[in-house]
């Protein structure tokens, strides 16, 4: 009985983990909820000791049955406990927060957060400073620090737990073009709009869930790598006319458009322009993730 305890527990746990996963990506489940998640850690001792009460009481197939009922209750009770629970205490809270240039030539933007919502843009008007950035967030407050050694600038919302410490986090961030900026971001559901065009790019890498990423590009200086992973990943690039550029998306089911050239299947899709192999000045667009949409092109938005 021991053995089919084990079997039947652990997996709905996963099953349960997962629901809230899909509930909170179509947001059936707000994420400043997630936090009540917490306060039902002695849910599963519950649950182990009515399996053990029914497993003891019951045999065969009645025992699998009761089994059974108790772990959807259980799921059922989770569900909703979280879904019709309050929003997070102490409600929604901003920081703004700046830092000047220095002496910095170059910078690298460093993001983790949870579920993000993340607005990146240059500002040729921010004079002195290096980046200023407008955060509003729940639940801890966000850290952020710049190492002037090295240019490292550092913004973050972490905790013990992610699903239960991230809960809101919205960042407006204006970086100085005047520095030549690498850009890291770690996230997990997270819908991202970077407005780069005036700014000169090192790298990029974003690594997320199930993310939205719109990437609004300058003209690069030498060969510049632009790397996303995640589950499922819908990609932007928009490019100055002229600008070469060579991308591959792995990964599921894989759509890749490139200046209206279309390539759709299961694995690994190429497309670059034709003097992508001689130019000296490019992106070299890399997409990994389960279901990926990626589209580039020489529409760049105005503004």
């Amino acid at each position: 009985m021991r053995s089919r305890y084990r079997t039947y527990f652990w997996p709905v746990v996963l099953i349960v983990i997962g629901l809230f996963a899909v509930l909170v990506d179509v947001n059936v489940i707000p994420t400043d909820r997630l936090y009540r998640l917490a306060d039902l850690w002695p849910l599963i001792l519950i649950v182990i000791g009515l399996e053990l009460l029914a497993r003891r009481a019951l045999q065969g197939a009645a025992a699998t049955v009761a089994a059974a009922l108790i772990l959807l209750l259980a799921a059922g009770g989770a569900v909703a406990y979280v879904s019709i629970g309050p929003a997070i205490p102490g409600g929604l809270h901003s920081v703004d927060v700046s830092d000047r240039i220095g002496n910095l030539n170059t910078a690298t933007l460093n993001v983790d957060a949870g579920a993000a919502n993340m607005t990146v843009q240059g500002n040729g008007s921010l004079g002195s400073d290096l980046y200023r950035a407008h955060i509003e967030f729940s639940g801890r407050k966000p850290s952020v620090t710049l190492d002037r050694s090295t240019g490292d600038l550092r913004i973050s919302q972490q905790g013990g737990f992610a699903i239960f410490e991230n809960r809101r986090f919205v960042l407006d961030l204006q970086i100085n073009p005047e520095v030549t900026w690498s850009i890291k971001v770690n996230s997990g559901a997270a819908n991202d709009i970077f407005k780069l065009s005036a700014v000169k790019i090192a790298s990029i890498e974003i690594n997320g869930g199930a993310s939205r990423e719109d990437l609004t590009l300058g003209s690069p200086k030498g060969v510049v790598p632009i790397t996303i992973n995640g589950g499922a990943l819908t990609v932007h690039v928009h490019r100055p006319g002229g600008t070469d550029v060579s991308a591959q998306v792995s990964g599921g089911a894989v759509s890749l458009t490139g200046d209206g050239h279309q390539a759709s299947g299961i694995g690994s899709k190429r497309w670059q322009t034709d003097g992508y192999d001689t130019a000296t000045d490019a992106y070299t667009i890399e997409v990994n993730g389960g279901a990926c949409t990626v589209t580039i092109d020489t529409n760049v938005p105005s503004g």
